[in-house]
């Protein structure tokens, strides 16, 4: 029985701006929760405009209900892939390659993100973005069940950093796997860590919202985890939830 089960039981050329990315089903509309209306309007108001293929993406994300990192958790990942400055990089959960983009536009030059993906459709997506920018680091997307191609194929590399930004995968036993394969003080990312801010509200944990009890075990788990300290959770974006490997 897996480890998490165990704990349980105990469009490129659109350049349109993004429609209804605070709003109810657009790219990031959970994480709008977290910070009062005024100050997201007053945050959005100091941003950058995105370059076409960052545009691109996080159009075909609204339109097609994908969640991806608002611009405040992307920025941060950024920040933190610049800084810790990893060799190996782990992502779980390509989906169109928005993290992938980011982490590659940040990481060293000689760097090799390997980034996995079970859906085919989104792999092919992010092939064809990434293919759209020029970044000296390596890249290798992998298609399959998560588990699967950790256990098979990539099973003799450590890793410097692992990002799960796909919160809809067990990400539980996604960690016991690879856990043993990060490197002493190894940065652990866990995007989505608040959903909305829903993990702290005891009415909808104890009203049997599966999402929000998954969420609140992840984080409990990794908070108490003993392979990992320098646990915080941060109130950027939905949630980013970050651990370094001892």
């Amino acid at each position: 029985m897996a480890g998490s089960q165990v704990r349980l039981q105990a469009a490129l050329g659109d350049e349109r701006p993004l429609d209804g990315a605070h709003e109810e089903g657009g790219a990031w509309a959970d994480g709008f929760g977290i910070v009062a209306p005024d100050v997201a309007r007053y945050v959005d108001v100091l941003r950058r405009t995105p370059d076409a293929v960052v545009l691109a993406m996080r159009n075909v994300a609204a339109s097609e209900g994908i969640e991806i990192l608002d611009p405040d958790g992307i920025s941060l990942l950024s920040l933190l892939a610049r800084s810790h400055r990893p060799q190996h990089v782990l992502e779980v959960g390509t989906g169109i390659g928005y993290v992938t983009l980011h982490l590659a536009r940040s990481v060293p030059d000689d760097c090799t993100i390997t980034s996995i993906e079970a859906n085919p459709t989104r792999q092919e997506q992010a092939h064809a973005f990434l293919e759209h920018d020029e970044f000296p680091c390596a890249t290798e997307l992998r298609l399959g069940d998560p588990l699967r191609v950790l256990r098979e194929h990539v099973v003799n590399t450590r890793w410097d950093m692992v990002v799960l930004p796909d919160p809809q995968l067990a990400r539980l036993d996604v960690i016991d796997q690879v856990a043993p394969q990060m490197e002493h003080d190894a940065l652990l990312v866990v995007p989505w860590a608040l959903r909305g801010g829903r993990v702290a509200d005891s009415e909808a944990a104890w009203n049997g919202d599966r999402v929000i009890e998954q969420q609140r075990l992840l984080n409990r788990c990794i908070a108490t985890d003993p392979r990992f300290d320098d646990v915080v959770l941060l109130p950027v974006g939905d949630g980013m939830l970050l651990a370094r490997r001892v």
